[in-house]
């Protein structure tokens, strides 16, 4: 698999840390990227595992979470193998996440082993994908060894998603007091919501306030959903420094669009709690486009702790390569 050629001359690249990585085996990364290109846009770039590290660099993002997930029963141990691998490879490029299917036979088993034996630093869990909302009982394991060993949970349970075909399925897997119900059991876990909840995005905004290690990644939701329908990025700046009320969801201009007038101001009042993710491979563009909105719309300051920071800090100092 090759990626598409880079542009001859790249904007300067800003140091990053990139949390939403997809890593996959070759094979299972081409079905994924089938899927989105007969479903919802074409990839921009597709590396293969190995190609990432260089790729991604030449975008100025050193480090990254590599993040895997598996929908169907006797592929997490595999999945799980492979991430650890990748890490052993590069250690002070990639932080790696693993991935369980909550309810299949010896599932716990290999949550265990995934945070255990195998040394990742989490867990990804899709909740459209595998079909399971953050309260069901099956994931009482996951939230509970997590929060055990003191290690993180990556949760995609945002309702909005470029499939409609079970729209009221994802609706009902993804509500949020579904997400508030398991989080208040285990209050302290360390958890990233990807996407910042798109399109829920005041009540996950909110959230911040009751729960501590609640971290909200950034991927697509400054801008890169609407280049991914086709959309120009306007200039929005300046902002109107202004909050929407606690609890009322806010009124997006269509779905998919980021309320920049909105997620600005409160990023800015937080900077802690947000962390740079791109979603990349499955982009139809460069995986530094976000980091040039990012760029334009927050002070230094800030920029530098969402682009690296706050990751650096959650998930510590970058291992050594293995010598050559």
């Amino acid at each position: 698999m090759a990626t598409q050629e880079l542009p001859a001359a790249a904007p300067r690249p800003l140091r990053a840390f990139d949390v939403h990585v997809h890593l996959f085996p070759a094979m299972l990364a081409r079905f994924i990227w089938k899927w989105f290109e007969g479903n919802a846009w074409q990839i921009r770039h597709k590396p293969a595992p190995e190609e990432t590290f260089d790729l991604l660099a030449r975008y100025g993002i050193e480090r990254m979470v590599g993040l895997c997930y598996t929908h169907q029963p006797g592929v997490a141990g595999m999945l799980n193998d492979f991430m650890a691998e990748m890490v052993a490879a590069h250690p002070g490029r990639l932080v790696g996440f693993g991935t369980v299917l909550p309810g299949e036979e010896g599932f716990e088993d290999e949550l265990r082993r995934a945070l255990g034996e195998l040394h990742l630093s989490g867990i990804k869990i899709h909740c459209h994908v595998q079909k399971i909302a953050p309260d069901d009982d099956r994931m009482l394991p996951v939230f509970d060894t997590l929060a055990e060993t003191g290690k993180v949970l990556q949760i995609h349970c945002g309702p909005v998603s470029e499939s409609k075909a079970h729209k009221s399925e994802i609706d009902e897997l993804c509500a949020v007091p579904r997400f508030v119900r398991a989080m208040r059991r285990t209050p302290n876990l360390k958890v990233i919501v990807p996407h910042i909840g798109y399109d829920e995005v005041q009540l996950y905004l909110d959230m911040l306030d009751e729960f501590p290690n609640l971290y909200l990644d950034t991927a697509m939701a400054i801008g890169g959903y609407r280049v991914a329908r086709g959309e120009a990025l306007p200039d929005v700046r300046p902002l109107a420094m202004t909050r929407y009320e606690k609890g009322q969801k806010p009124r997006l201009p269509e779905p998919w669009k980021p309320a920049l007038e909105q997620l600005v101001p409160q990023i800015m009042e937080r900077p802690d709690r947000f962390l740079f993710g791109t979603d990349f491979p499955n982009l139809p563009y460069d995986p530094d486009l976000e980091m040039r909105e990012l760029e334009r719309y927050l002070p230094g300051d800030v920029l530098n702790k969402v682009l690296w920071d706050n990751a650096a800090k959650l998930f510590g100092p970058a291992e050594r390569e293995n010598p050559t």
